[in-house]
């Protein structure tokens, strides 16, 4: 039955390819999904640093208004990945956050984690994993740019951007209110307020409250946030605006949970790969499977209780030479969590804060060159204690991590234009960076599932990472853009970017990773066809890696440790499709589609656990004893599916009275992939369809909408992530993390 429902599924996704031989002229359709009078709406984004038509932005870019991630219930980070073929989104353990684009990731689970996207809120850059939390409401959009973005975004920006950009006040009064009530009691309320103060001041305050039950048995997979936001605006002329705001969240819970995966042979099962019980049975809620391995049970009393704050300044002054801008940031957390993800115990506190600012010069709209001229610095600097269970040696690591550091940057994107319809683009990014660190890693002899944590550090430094390191970089971009029609754009180029090396627990001499490099090349084309109906956007993309970061977890000094190494080298090609359709004035369809190929040309690693050399597709040696040497070249790189497709079908029913009813049928197929450097058949995520469908009504003037929605029709069971146990030597189980199961219920909103 899945296997007929996915292939149905892509099957119904590719047919929308061929819509374009069935189109008939027809008027736009009203809302949020057309122009008055030319199909299809036009989108304004600043993903390159300056206000553009989305159709006119030479790069693959999928922006979502805050309309439409409020009627989808888009309302943190890691259901954002659901709405864009291409970009993996999934929870570590604790609050952190991995993403995946293009085949770049990084499996953030500790301190010395650098993100690898660059997520970015009113223009602020996110330095932490583990602050993207509350956030996602009162947006006026959502920008996804894939690919590297170097020279505009400079470091940690080598799968792409993600920008956030909240709702600005204006200078009327009004406001909205939102409820969604659902299953696994699912309740989530949000409002804005605007306040007009002068015809030249006004403020806006918003919240939210979001909270559900677990998905998991042990009530883990939950969600329990608070978040308020206020902006004040001031606005002197025409030419001035200066926007200053400060935001709070606290998160509570129990946080993400896993399940346990075997070898069905040795759950005495047909098959390859087997949950140990229900998938949704929590690790807490099998004791059998640790105790019988003769290791201490997981605990049942998992928990988030994180506060997260930031403020920020955004100038915007519109001269004679361009539009100068000053975006300064501060961001804080404190972060303290208890947590069985992984399938062992985690338990950290952690600090990180940062200070950024950026000024930036862009040349008028229409200037025959274009410019972007910038300078950039971010101070950071974190404080973490972290314990994590070694199970089967019968103690917890013990890290005092203690770090800061500061990156500098200037940079410039120009754009001539040799002709009316031709330009050639340009840029280059000069970064500085400099990392310190003053951490030191002890081991505690106690034993779980909830020890007793001392106050400070106790017995001898198994791993001291202590010392500096600076690097420097320069990026470069350069292509051409060619308007081969009213609506019509080609573009090319060659670019290049880099990610901040760092810091990891590791032994003498191998505490440390290089940047990872990138050279990229695309070849891309935006169109609009059909008086404006049907949207055809499509980028071939190749990228070339040198040293390119892979994070995972290995035994070190016989305690699991996060480590990023650098594998020598590794490439991705492909293809990313964005097409809509608008067939009559209420009907319209769209497919996102993502094609990758990727592969480590050269990845070789040493750990003291080595997977079983008859099970994984590496190839295990001797290598340098103890250690294991596991050489997984030529394997297709992690959390990199080959195929990822996602459709929308969406019917308006225009009323007598000008209301409306409205359906949407949403479809997300993504082909199988690896998640874990162990290359083993229980790290193999699963092929899944996952079908959500809404049914609404707005009243004519749009004050009043109610919509009521199914998410994951059909009840699948979707892998997102695993990690190999600390224990697997003895219990030979993988921890799973899972995607949400079948869940409805009823959103309502007003507008005043």
């Amino acid at each position: 039955m899945r296997l007929w429902i996915e292939s149905v599924s892509v099957a119904a996704l590719a047919a929308l390819l061929a819509v374009p031989a069935i189109a008939q002229d027809a008027a736009p359709p009203s809302g949020d999904a057309a122009g008055a009078d030319a199909g299809l709406a036009d989108i304004v984004v600043t993903a390159q640093r300056r206000s553009e038509n989305l159709q006119k932005a030479a790069l693959s870019i999928v922006a979502m208004s805050g309309d439409t991630l409020s009627a989808r219930g888009v309302n943190n980070i890691d259901a954002l990945a659901r709405q864009t073929a291409g970009v993996e989104i999934q929870p570590s353990g604790g609050p952190y956050t991995t993403f995946t684009v293009r085949s770049v990731s990084n499996l953030s689970g500790n301190a010395f984690s650098d993100p690898s996207i660059a997520v970015n809120i009113n223009g602020v850059y996110l330095a932490t994993p583990t602050t993207f939390r509350g956030l996602f409401y009162d947006l006026d959009r959502v920008e996804v740019l894939k690919g590297p973005q170097g020279t505009l975004y400079g470091r940690n920006a080598t799968g792409g951007a993600i920008n956030l950009i909240a709702a600005r006040p204006k200078f009327t009064f009004g406001g909205t209110m939102g409820m969604t009530a659902g299953n696994y009691g699912h309740v989530d309320f949000n409002a804005a307020l605007n306040l007009p103060l002068s015809q030249t001041v006004a403020i806006r305050i918003a919240g939210q409250h979001a909270e559900h039950g677990g998905y998991m048995s042990l009530g883990t997979n939950d969600e329990l946030l608070d978040a308020v936001r206020g902006s004040l605006l001031i606005q002197p002329s025409a030419d001035l605006s200066i926007l200053l705001w400060g935001d709070f969240a606290h998160e509570g819970g129990k946080g993400p949970g896993a399940t346990l995966r075997k070898a069905c042979s040795a759950l005495g099962r047909a098959g390859t790969s087997c949950f140990v019980a229900d998938p949704w049975t929590d690790v807490g809620d099998l004791p059998s499977f640790y105790t019988s391995a003769g290791i201490a049970v997981q605990t049942r009393n998992p928990y988030l209780d994180n506060d997260y704050y930031g403020a920020g300044l955004n100038v915007d002054w519109t001269t004679a030479i361009g539009t100068v801008s000053l975006v300064g940031g501060y961001r804080k957390a404190d972060v303290r969590y208890n947590s069985t993800a992984t399938s062992w115990q985690i338990l950290e506190n952690q600090h990180p804060e940062q200070k950024s600012l950026e000024l930036r010069l862009a040349s008028p709209d229409n200037s025959r060159l274009g410019y972007v001229l910038g300078a950039y610095y971010l101070d950071t600097e974190m404080h973490a204690r972290a314990n994590g269970e070694s199970a089967t040696g019968r103690n917890y690591s013990d890290q005092f991590t203690n770090l800061s550091g500061w990156t500098g940057a200037l940079f410039t994107q120009l754009s001539f234009g040799l002709t009316d319809s031709l330009r050639l683009v340009g840029g280059a990014r000069y970064t500085y960076e400099k990392k310190n660190s003053n951490s030191n890693r002890y081991r505690l002899s106690v034993v779980g599932p909830d020890p007793v944590i001392p106050p400070g550090p106790t017995g001898p430094v198994l791993n001291s990472i202590i010392g500096s390191r600076e690097w420097n970089r320069v990026n470069w971009k350069a292509g051409f853009e060619l308007d081969a029609g009213p609506r019509s754009l080609i573009y090319a180029n060659a670019s290049t970017g880099f990610k901040a090396g760092g810091f990891y627990y590791g032994p003498p001499g191998f505490t440390t990773y290089e940047p990872e490099e990138v050279t990229s090349y695309v070849v891309g084309s935006k169109n609009r066809f059909l008086d404006n109906r049907l949207q055809f956007n499509v980028e071939l993309f190749y990228l070339d890696y040198a040293n390119q970061q892979v994070s995972f977890v290995k035994l070190i000094n016989g305690s699991s440790t996060l480590v990023t190494e650098n594998a020598a080298k590794s490439h991705a090609y492909g293809v990313d499709l964005d097409s809509q359709f608008l067939v009559t004035p209420t009907t319209r369809l769209s497919l996102q589609a993502q094609y990758l190929r990727s592969k480590y040309d050269d990845f070789t690693y040493l750990t003291l656990g080595a997977p079983p050399a008859a099970r994984t597709s590496c190839i295990v040696s001797a290598g340098s004893p103890p250690n294991s040497a596991v050489n997984c070249s030529g394997q297709t790189t992690l959390r990199s599916p080959k195929w990822t497709l996602v459709g929308n079908v969406e019917q308006t029913v225009p009323l007598a009275n000008g209301s409306r009813l409205s359906g949407e049928v949403n479809v997300r197929y993504e082909s199988d992939y690896q998640t874990d450097v162990s290359y083993l058949p229980e790290a193999l995520a699963n092929a899944t369809a996952r079908v959500n469908l809404s049914l609404g009504y707005d009243t004519a003037n749009d004050v009043f909408s109610v919509r009521a929605y199914v998410d994951n029709l059909t009840d699948m069971t979707s892998i997102t992530a695993t990690t190999m146990s600390t224990s697997y030597p003895v219990n030979q189980a993988f921890g799973v993390r899972l995607l949400p199961p079948r869940t409805y219920g009823l959103r309502v909103q007003v507008k005043f």
